[in-house]
């Protein structure tokens, strides 16, 4: 890798990591995209790359929600027991099978999917305290898509699983939110593991973005935060669209 590809990774990533933290959902759908599209990496290389990335970047997030007790840790390991095994099982054996103009293709439209889940997204979440058990047994359900969506493409965990544990739950938001932030990243760890097995990551162009996702992170946390929901809710619609369009153009 020349030095004009690690700064323009450098660059991107830190562009991508200061955008996630800022919307509070991350920014894998801009980044498997961005290495699609603009960086040339096939598709289950483009998610193996990242999905190292967003786990090295997400662990550090999780852990602070969980030291200060914000994390229900009873709903994230339900949730996990779903969304962990398909996760890997999909990095594993089903990202690498996904040819590269189809996975262009299906990326797009499930990015433009998420766009219109978001849009439609209820603001009033986490009213009512307290889920029945019915409702947490019903969680390694959810998590078998987001497990599907994490290991496939690496995106999209994060905006399904807030408002499922929101509602499902009844946690309020900065609770759902923290604990939403713990579910992706043990996702993410599942499909980063079958990625790893399957030898889909890049692991020269994973370090860079890594240092690139965490500075811009550091960044995006000065403003994260300050935005009011609506606003947040259209920079992610924004960021969805944006993504998914050109993947469908370029396929």
């Amino acid at each position: 890798m020349d030095v004009g590809t690690a700064a323009a990774l450098l660059l991107f990533a830190g562009a991508v990591g200061a955008y996630g933290t800022i919307i509070g959902a991350g920014g894998g759908f801009l980044l498997i995209p961005g290495l699609v599209l603009l960086f040339d990496l096939d598709g289950a290389a483009a998610v193996g790359t990242g999905a190292i990335t967003l786990l090295v970047i997400g662990i550090s997030g999780a852990y602070s929600y969980d030291r200060k007790g914000l994390v229900d840790r009873r709903a994230a390991r339900w949730f996990a027991s779903g969304s962990m095994p398909v996760a890997l099982f999909c990095g594993l054996v089903v990202a690498s099978r996904i040819d590269r103009n189809a996975f262009a293709d299906i990326l797009g439209m499930v990015l433009l999917g998420l766009a219109v889940f978001v849009l439609f997204i209820p603001t009033n979440l986490g009213e009512r305290a307290g889920a029945t058990v019915g409702q947490r047994r019903a969680l390694p359900v959810a998590g078998v898509f987001v497990g599907f969506l994490s290991g496939t493409f690496a995106v999209g965990g994060g905006l399904v699983t807030l408002p499922i544990l929101a509602r499902t739950q009844r946690l309020e938001p900065h609770r759902a939110a923290a604990t939403t932030s713990a579910t992706a990243m043990l996702g993410t760890l599942g499909g980063a593991l079958g990625h790893t097995m399957a030898g889909n990551v890049v692991w020269s162009r994973a370090g860079v973005l890594i240092v690139g996702a965490a500075l811009g992170s550091s960044l995006g946390a000065q403003v994260a935060g300050r935005l009011p929901a609506k606003a947040v809710l259209a920079l992610v619609a924004i960021g969805l669209v944006g993504a998914g369009i050109p993947l469908l153009v370029a396929a």
